[in-house]
């Protein structure tokens, strides 16, 4: 998909501008796009950005460019910017210089006792470490300080939740947190990795994260956005 025309359109897109002291990430839909500058619904309030700051646009069709824009006016939900670049997408969401997040997850699906389950998790409950299947993602995922977004086996469904143990490369630290299936993506069959056969990439979100672990992933954010500017 490429957006080069002048119309009212309905594109999926995820904005995250970094400028603040809090990366700020959002989803919405690309309203209109006309002369360069992009019209865009927000899922929420982005008041606390201000003209000028940098954003960057990752279509969420996983084909289109990545576009480096500049916000021009922001009124609660909606945001008006400019394109200045077009970063073509690698093969993976972030490039591999920026290292990887270790991480593994166990989905242990949805309910009262699943919730239950999350907060002895988060809590430290080390019988919850080894019991269960587990499993770990590649690295090189893509990620905001609100979610990931990896490949894995047909193993989920959405609003399932999932124990996750996430690190970030070039850190000792381990962090538990709780996440919840929001949202699952059919991966092409000419796009799904050989090795590994998956047919699926599942977009969880982070219900119990711990602050020091969201400050890393921000920091993280801050590395990717330096580098694409």
């Amino acid at each position: 998909m490429s957006v080069t025309m002048d119309k009212s359109i309905a594109v999926p897109v995820e904005v995250v501008c970094t400028s603040g002291e809090v990366p700020f990430v959002a989803e919405g839909r690309i309203s209109r796009f006309s002369g360069g500058t992009y019209t865009i619904d927000l899922d929420r309030d982005a008041t606390r950005l201000e003209p000028g700051n940098a954003a960057i646009l990752n279509f969420l069709d996983g084909a289109t460019p990545r576009v480096i824009a500049r916000i021009t006016e922001v009124r609660g939900n909606n945001l008006t910017c400019t394109q200045q670049k077009v970063r073509e997408r690698e093969k993976r969401a972030f490039p591999r210089l920026h290292g990887g997040l270790p991480v593994r997850y166990r989905v242990i699906g949805a309910g009262p006792h699943a919730d239950a389950m999350l907060g002895d998790w988060v809590s430290g409950d080390e019988r919850l470490a080894e019991e269960g299947e587990w499993h770990r993602p590649d690295e090189f995922m893509n990620f905001s300080v609100t979610g990931l977004r990896f490949e894995a086996p047909d193993i989920a469904n959405e609003g399932d939740a999932l124990l996750l143990e996430l690190g970030v490369r070039g850190r000792k630290e381990r962090w538990r947190c709780g996440a919840r299936v929001v949202r699952i993506f059919d991966i092409p069959p000419d796009e799904r990795d050989p090795e590994t056969g998956f047919r699926h990439r599942l977009a969880v979100r982070f219900e119990n994260i711990p602050e020091s672990a969201q400050q890393a992933l921000s920091e993280m954010t801050l590395d990717i956005q330096e580098a694409l500017l």
